[in-house]
């Protein structure tokens, strides 16, 4: 993050949801409702979840229309697989509306807007922003396009604020712009702890990812006392001889792929190793006893296989029994949390993934830098 953002904690004032009054006025939103689906069923509704209370305080500030903009998935073109129609089903559930989801037939040549889902009264959802190619372009045109939906714009895709797409940057140089409760939430919380964090700071970072992983670690080992590495991103420091860094912990021993004890080397990385062991366990909750802030992403074992999770519950478990600044990060990490139901132990679960580690990171995000001006 560029060095003018340092003393930007919180967004703006005049960026605020709270302080907007949208009578009359119809309202663009961009929200992020890249949810997993299989088979046209949603199989994780938390990125829905978690962007209602936008929707219910744009409609509790009077707003004349609302019309929601989003993407789904990767499409080649358009591709009805990757229909915005099951999100609109799901938003309607959410609203309590008793009407069925109807399609409307718009007059736009555009294959993201010519057709959209109502799903109530003065709501609708427009089709798959990707089904047209000019959204990954970030165009000028296709942003003037979508511009013509509202009178002004909100924007709470934080999971894709690191994306220069139309409807990420382009779309807020043609509408006045506030930011969505969702993106206030995750941009105070994300800068408090990379500006002002209670000290000391502790990180840990697993996962794989192992070259987008390393930027944040050697971010987060400027601002932080300690980082603590696991997963397949240690295993690759290992094998990389990365280890520069003093205040950035490795384990020392782990579980191999018959589920055996070995002592962490780069030759038994070769072989695999799938979970921290219970030295490592105990060196890391050592190094967190002390913390005030803790900031978690990325899981510290292979946690798709059951056993491999281990090492991943048990300081999940630890964090949670701790009265700190409990920040987590990372789509298979709030799984995993949700699934044991840790969530209560945590002050923020970022729905960022990339975008939260772009943004740990320092890289340029010509997206948000637009929203805090």
């Amino acid at each position: 993050m560029e060095n003018k953002h340092k003393r930007i904690l919180r967004i703006p004032s005049y960026r605020q949801l709270k302080r907007v009054d949208f009578r009359d006025k119809r309202v663009l939103v961009r929200l992020d409702l890249n949810v997993p689906v299989k088979d046209r069923k949603i199989l994780d509704t938390k990125r829905i979840d978690a962007v209602m209370p936008t929707i219910k305080k744009i409609i509790e500030r009077g707003a004349k229309q609302i019309n929601i903009i989003c993407h789904l998935g990767r499409p080649v073109g358009i591709d009805s697989n990757f229909s915005t129609l099951v999100l609109a089903k799901e938003i309607q559930k959410r609203l309590r509306t008793k009407s069925e989801v109807a399609k409307i037939s718009n007059d736009y040549k555009s294959p993201s807007l010519k057709t959209s889902y109502k799903v109530y009264k003065n709501i609708e959802l427009f089709e798959n922003l990707r089904f047209d190619k000019r959204e990954e372009e970030n165009s000028k045109q296709f942003a003037e396009e979508l511009a013509k939906l509202g009178d002004v714009f909100v924007l709470d895709a934080f999971a894709n604020i690191h994306r220069q797409h139309t409807s990420m940057d382009k779309l807020q140089d043609q509408l006045e712009t506030f930011a969505g409760l969702l993106m206030e939430r995750e941009i105070n919380n994300l800068f408090k702890i990379m500006y002002a964090p209670e000290k000391p700071f502790v990180a840990v970072i697993g996962g794989s990812k192992y070259k987008d992983k390393i930027s944040i670690i050697k971010s987060l080992s400027k601002i932080c006392e300690a980082v603590l590495v696991g997963g397949m991103t240690a295993n690759e420091m290992i094998s990389e001889k990365e280890r520069e860094m003093p205040n950035v912990f490795l384990p020392s021993d782990g579980i191999n792929k018959i589920g055996a004890l070995v002592e962490v080397s780069q030759e038994g990385v070769k072989k695999g190793i799938f979970d921290i062991g219970p030295k490592t366990i105990m060196h890391f909750k050592s190094i967190l006893s002390s913390a005030k802030t803790i900031f978690f992403n990325g899981n510290l074992g292979m946690t798709e296989d059951k056993k491999f999770v281990h090492g991943t519950n048990e300081i999940l478990r630890f964090i949670t029994k701790m009265k700190v600044e409990a920040i987590a990060s990372g789509g298979n990490t709030a799984d995993i949390i949700y699934d044991l139901g840790l969530e209560g132990g945590f002050s923020f679960i970022s729905t960022g993934g990339g975008a939260t580690g772009d943004l740990i990171s320092g890289k340029k995000l010509p997206s948000l830098n637009k929203l805090l001006k």
